[in-house]
């Protein structure tokens, strides 16, 4: 059964059998497990079929640590996500 993990310092999740050792973009080590019930609360949104909420900013292995030769660089990002709650506020 697959739990929320969260890094401390960019706020990036993952759903992962174990917790991880890194986080996947900042290589940061400061990971904690979040409840479902907080995941709904903090809006997170990892789809069924992936173990990223940011798929585009995949660059370290959580587990090793090590750098991922070919890192997934499509796919959602945190930088893409915050613009598009940007535009919506400056849209209003």
């Amino acid at each position: 059964m697959s739990v929320i993990y969260c890094c401390k310092q960019c706020g990036r999740s993952g759903r992962f059998d174990e917790k991880p050792n890194w986080c996947y973009f900042d290589r940061c080590d400061s990971i904690e497990n979040v409840s479902d019930e907080d995941a709904v609360k903090m809006g997170l949104d990892i789809p069924d079929d992936s173990m990223y909420e940011f798929v585009g900013d995949v660059r370290w292995h959580p587990m090793t640590g090590e750098r991922i030769a070919n890192a997934m660089r499509h796919g959602k990002t945190l930088r893409e996500f915050q613009e598009n709650v940007m535009k919506g506020v400056r849209d209003q």
